[in-house]
């Protein structure tokens, strides 16, 4: 059966709890919820296939004419990401697994692993880089104290295991520097390189100088509007 571990690196294969918490039960058995047929599954659930977890892709359902339906499948290995397409019959079963989503605090990052604390419980969680939903262009905009969201995967034991994380879809920061432009101002808005207290470079509009809050549009790294 699947073993809740994410691999990394060699040097980073779990996601845990803090020492002085109890820790998830990283090898037991994902909690089994319901069935479903191979052409109800959604885009997006969390299913049990072959003693592993996957998450759904991608679905396509087509028929000859003649005998039940093929299902085609696009499936992602939620321990290594790799990604794999398999065919189903339209009265074959999958098992569906929970999954559930919590938001979390961001404190730091060290290395490949990214630290989160619950705002309610005080419970520290050690992520990893790759559960990044974005990638690497996401993880530099997170910032201290950033509220994330965190998908949980329920366990036998009822606690949970985190799967991946996502920042918001905007955010406010602070401008901690410019670079102005030189010579006469073009008609129009006119942008110029900023830097962010989180150390990102972003293009404002010229009337942003260092010390303004502004809105961000993190999924497209876009300067939204500015604080008043």
């Amino acid at each position: 059966m699947f073993r809740q571990s994410i691999l990394v690196s060699q040097q980073v294969r779990h996601a845990y709890r803090h020492p002085s918490a109890p820790r998830y039960a990283m090898d037991s058995l994902c909690k089994r919820h319901y069935k479903l047929s191979a052409g109800a599954v959604k885009k997006g659930q969390i299913v049990e296939f072959k003693d592993k977890v996957w998450r759904v892709l991608n679905r396509d359902q087509s028929s000859s004419g003649r005998g039940s339906a093929v299902i085609k499948v696009e499936l992602q290995d939620i321990k290594t990401m790799a990604k794999a397409q398999e065919r189903f019959r339209s009265n074959d079963n999958l098992e569906v697994l929970n999954m559930q989503e919590d938001t979390y605090q961001y404190l730091y990052t060290d290395g490949e692993q990214v630290h989160v604390l619950h705002p309610e419980t005080f419970d520290e969680l050690v992520l990893t880089v790759n559960m990044c939903d974005g990638g690497e262009r996401a993880l530099a905009m997170l910032e201290d104290n950033m509220l994330v969201s965190v998908s949980l995967l329920t366990t036998s034991d009822e606690a949970s295991k985190p799967v991946t994380f996502k920042l918001p879809q905007n955010h406010l920061y602070t401008v901690a520097s410019v670079i102005e432009r030189a010579g006469q101002a073009a008609k129009g808005t006119v942008f110029k390189a900023a830097t962010l207290s989180n150390g990102a470079k972003l293009q404002v509009p010229e009337f942003v100088h260092e010390g303004d809050r502004i809105w961000v549009d993190i999924e497209n790294l876009r300067y939204m509007k500015r604080e008043l």
